[in-house]
């Protein structure tokens, strides 16, 4: 399988984000209504957290009314934010109470027939601690991860991240929108 290689993004503007007060994953802001086109949500590097980051981040994209996001762009999202954050946590060198911040951003104005998702995982990797395709061979039990990312994603990259100091690691998936059907004259 071949996956296109990363590409470095520009820093997105800094945020701030509430720290988790009993290490369970937090959102960043009070609860939003579902128009609302972004997502937030803070937790411990830890990968028994993943799993929580995957409901929550179901249930923003469930509730979603415009554009109403299919159950398989739902299916490839959660997976891609999934294995973002796998990565981030078994492969950056970071202090056990480190978190990450995870962030998703729905562009509707795309295209007509397209919305735009973009999923970014900020870690706390230190120095060029960067991630990387792997050439994984079939017998190979992990190192597949970004091989997923790059299949299933639009583009993807990573950059320094302006609210950790370490890696955030994007991604964008393209979610086809019907147009409204036209009205006879």
């Amino acid at each position: 399988m071949y996956a296109a290689p990363a590409r470095r993004d520009p820093a997105a503007a800094p945020t701030t984000a509430s720290p988790a007060s009993d290490g369970a994953p937090q959102p960043a802001a009070p609860a939003r209504y579902a128009e609302d086109p972004s997502w937030q949500l803070r937790f411990p590097a830890r990968e028994q957290y993943i799993a929580r980051a995957r409901v929550a981040f179901t249930s923003w994209l469930k509730e979603r009314q415009e554009p109403e996001i299919s159950a398989e762009a739902v299916d490839d999202a959660v997976l891609l934010l999934s294995e973002l954050t796998t990565n981030a946590v078994v492969h950056t060198r970071c202090l056990p109470e480190a978190e990450l911040v995870c962030r998703a951003t729905l562009s509707v104005r795309e295209t007509p027939t397209a919305a735009l998702l973009r999923i970014e995982v900020h870690d706390h990797a230190e120095g060029d601690d960067r991630p990387e395709l792997k050439n994984s061979e079939a017998a190979d039990e992990s190192g597949r991860g970004l091989c997923i990312v790059a299949a299933l994603a639009a583009d993807w990259g990573v950059r320094t991240s302006t609210v950790t100091d370490g890696n955030a690691v994007w991604a964008t998936l393209r979610l086809p929108r019907e147009l409204p059907a036209e009205r006879p004259a």
